[in-house]
């Protein structure tokens, strides 16, 4: 996204074969077959702020979008890895990616709302009635709430995950039948707007660095989060995700809470 055009797109061929064909259509820039999915699903039935992170990472040359690669269809391929835009549920695609880990570089996308930009239309003409900004509770560390589910893909070999906060934009309608919530607004569309910042995490020291310098061993919920400004249960998440993914290992108790050390 903002950096550099994707450094890592450098010159690292998918081997032959990886990428199957379908239509006997051939990228010539990469020498590839390639595949195109069927109208309905993937490219064509997306909407809104995944098809946007989408396009984004689909650009220089050889990229393609909804390609099939070692029998999985993924959402952007490029000459030295695979992209996978999860908005949600990183889990569901946890056992997908470590598969085609043992074959290509794969980059997840997690785009985390920081902001949104809310804009109220007259049902009776559709014009912009009112728009304001609205921030949310989410940051860099908000990944987290996902990554307590899947935590085989932190750090793992060939993984690599980006963590893009994002403005959104969301357009409502007030005709009554949307949430109660939401007073009765309708939403029609919820896209991106930009990207603020990407972090790239794609090894063991870019995960490790998450956790303060200044912050000695053992580390525990409390201490993490008042150095991160994050709530414990947040910090918690972290430290039980790093666990798991083997970053970290259990040393003992303080009270009620465990307490993490870096692995040897």
């Amino acid at each position: 996204m903002d950096k550099p055009d994707r450094d890592r797109r450098l010159t690292r061929g998918l081997s032959t074969g990886i990428l199957q064909d379908v239509d006997s259509e051939t990228d010539p820039s990469s020498g590839f077959s390639i595949i195109a999915e069927s109208p309905g699903i993937g490219l064509y039935a997306e909407r809104g702020l995944h098809a946007a992170l989408k396009a984004a990472y689909a650009t220089g040359p050889g990229a393609r979008m909804e390609v099939k690669v070692a029998g999985k269809v993924v959402d952007v391929a490029l000459p030295d890895e695979v992209v996978e835009i999860q908005t949600r549920n990183i889990g569901s695609i946890a056992e997908k990616v470590l598969h085609l880990a043992c074959i290509i570089p794969v980059r997840i996308v997690h785009p985390v709302v920081v902001e949104t930009i809310i804009e109220r239309l007259d049902p009776a003409d559709g014009s912009v009635a009112s728009s304001r900004r609205a921030r949310t509770r989410k940051d860099l560390y908000s990944v987290f709430d996902e990554l307590v589910r899947a935590p085989l893909v932190v750090a793992s070999p060939n993984v690599r995950f980006d963590v893009a906060l994002v403005r959104a934009r969301e357009l409502r309608v007030r005709d009554g039948s949307g949430s109660w919530r939401r007073r009765g607004d309708r939403v029609l569309s919820r896209d991106l707007d930009c990207v603020v910042e990407t972090t790239s995490l794609d090894t063991r020291d870019d995960w490790l660095a998450l956790i303060p310098a200044s912050l000695l061993e053992p580390y525990d919920s409390v201490t993490l989060g008042a150095a991160l400004g994050i709530p414990a249960a947040r910090a918690r998440k972290i430290l039980y995700t790093y666990a798991r993914a083997g970053l970290l290992r259990a040393v003992g108790k303080a009270g009620n809470r465990k307490l993490y050390g870096l692995k040897p």
